[in-house]
């Protein structure tokens, strides 16, 4: 997750209300000038007034085409006329096998600067406003690639990355691209030679455009890209024919999805991306934060809510403050909340705050984590098992912790009247990985244990296996081999 932490001297914390205090809340966000060629050298003050001619909630319709008509939006920016730093940078682009979930691995063309491990994402790469912006794309691939500026206005057709009307760069080749960064905001950059097919490989990244003068309210700037997968697919495929059963926020499903802290007393500007081809609708439990800016575009009229909706290709600003507590943040379309069909998983991250406090606003002294396993005993007060069984009864598998020797069997018997599974390892796991699972989904079954069935598993390798339900991985218990 990137994550920036913001060093200020002060902290205005203040209630802003989302009636038309508009694009001032922060006046860094606009900077669109009214022609192309005068781009980065127009006033934050006019910036400011073309903001609310454009798009202020009291404007009329007539006012509001107007001011459309008169602004400037989009139109090659030449390079003489950038106002501030030349930054370069350099792009490779490399394939790797990267874990996405718990003991998933998959095949990604993921962009890196030279000498850094390459990523999915790729680097975010920051400017400010005004810069002259050079990227070079050295093609280390063995596909043809090109860098697309998603929501770019100032660029030139021949630097958009659309390879029927400018050109690919093919392997072994580089190309460096050139724009003056006249738009500030929350861009992207992503490959667009057969864009369905690159982009589900993971050729994307953040691009953001500082504004000038921006007035910061928050203490920590963090970036979000949201995306779909694949697990089985393969370049080695003929036809790209995805089914999505991962569903990741940086690259990451849940429970691999860092948690995202924010102190009591801070606050965290969110910048949501989304780079994959489905809706989402991210979901704050427990709080609720301010929408301030669209595709970079700050917004006339800021809006409270829970629940965001991110279309593909949308980018959106969010002002949260920090509580107490841990909270889920997560897709609320919670197909998306699972991993190869199983919950929890997916996109889904906790906002974690201050100490956790009771219904009386008390410090609870210990956090509660209904997925962690309860503190096992230690190893040396446990028997030394031979063959057992062990019932499935009230939602929890009888036996949190045993001891085994190699080669004994172990017999579970589904006392409850839902269907239970035991299945080695973690929720979202790859089938392939477990080291024993009664569904017999390795093979493409999906056998439950109905109420009075057994299964059984001799286990003759030493070691501590994990397991749970798959229905309800809320229950979980431990083998120990010897």
């Amino acid at each position: 997750m990137n994550v920036c932490r913001i060093k200020t001297t002060t902290l205005a914390l203040v209630t802003i209300f989302a009636i038309g205090a508009s694009a001032a809340l922060l006046a860094g966000g606009s900077g669109a000038s009214a022609v192309a060629g005068e781009a980065v050298a127009t006033s934050q003050a006019n910036a400011d007034a073309a903001t609310h001619a454009f798009g202020h909630a009291g404007g009329s319709h007539a006012a509001i085409v107007d001011g459309f008509l008169s602004a400037y939006t989009g139109g090659t920016v030449p390079q003489g006329e950038a106002t501030g730093e030349v930054r370069e940078f350099t792009l490779e682009v490399h394939q790797i096998m990267t874990e996405i979930a718990p003991g998933v691995e998959v095949e990604q063309w993921a962009f890196g600067f030279p000498g850094e491990t390459p990523s999915v994402p790729g680097p975010e790469i920051r400017v400010q406003e005004g810069d002259l912006v050079r990227i070079t794309l050295d093609n280390t691939h063995t596909q043809p690639h090109t860098l697309h500026f998603h929501g770019i206005i100032s660029v030139a057709q021949m630097h958009d990355g659309v390879p029927h009307v400018s050109l690919q760069v093919m392997p072994g080749e580089s190309y460096t691209y050139e724009f003056v960064a006249a738009n500030p905001g929350t861009h992207a950059y992503h490959c667009h030679v057969d864009t369905f097919t690159h982009h589900d490989y993971g050729m994307y990244g953040a691009l953001i455009i500082e504004p000038k003068d921006e007035r910061v309210v928050w203490d920590l700037d963090v970036t979000l890209i949201l995306d779909e997968w694949d697990s089985r697919q393969t370049s080695s495929n003929a036809v790209h024919d995805p089914s999505y059963d991962y569903f990741l926020i940086n690259g990451l499903a849940f429970p691999l999805v860092p948690d995202l802290e924010i102190g009591e007393d801070e606050v965290a500007l969110l910048r949501f991306i989304n780079m994959g081809y489905e809706s989402h609708a991210m979901h704050l439990h427990g709080s609720n934060f301010l929408v301030t800016h669209k595709d970079g575009y700050p917004l006339s009229a800021p809006y409270q809510a829970d629940t965001l909706h991110v279309a593909p290709g949308e980018r959106y600003h969010v002002l949260l403050k920090g509580r107490d507590g841990a909270f889920p943040f997560h897709d609320h379309m919670l197909q998306y909340v699972l991993n190869a069909g199983v919950y929890p998983g997916g996109m889904h991250l906790m906002v974690t705050g201050g100490a956790e406090r009771d219904a009386h606003g008390a410090v609870v002294e210990a956090a509660h984590d209904q997925h962690a396993h309860a503190e096992a005993p230690a190893t040396e007060d446990l028997p030394l098992l031979g063959d057992t069984e062990m019932d499935i009864v009230d939602f929890a598998f009888e036996q949190s912790v045993i001891r085994v020797a190699a080669g004994s069997t172990v017999t579970w018997t589904n006392r409850d009247q839902a269907p239970h599974t035991v299945t080695s390892g973690r929720p979202g796991d790859a089938p392939e990985s477990r080291a024993f699972d009664s569904t017999g989904m390795a093979d493409g079954g999906m056998q439950m244990m109905m109420q009075g069935d057994s299964w059984s598993f001799t286990f003759d390798e030493p070691g501590e296996y994990e397991y749970f339900c798959l229905p309800h991985t809320n229950m979980v218990a431990t083998i120990i081999v010897e």
